[in-house]
């Protein structure tokens, strides 16, 4: 499992919401999200921006670049 994908799962858990409700947000299929949470797909980067906004982390934090979440926010 990449990175980016195990900080989605748990972003996602800390905030309590669900893989069908960030899909939405995305405007994309909740497959399409499940994917990212396996590792078997990638956001495009627009919604890795979207995701760091939504979650306020940075992108850094998100691509597994940081450890801390509000680096380079």
């Amino acid at each position: 499992m990449s990175t980016l994908s195990s900080r989605l799962i748990q972003l996602r858990k800390e905030k309590g919401v669900t893989q069908k409700a960030l899909a939405d947000f995305l405007g994309i299929a909740p497959v399409s999200w499940q994917r990212f949470e396996y590792g078997s797909s990638r956001p495009k980067l627009e919604n890795i921006i979207a995701l760091a906004d939504y979650f306020d982390v940075s992108v850094d934090y998100l691509l597994g670049r940081t450890d801390n979440p509000k680096i380079n926010r």
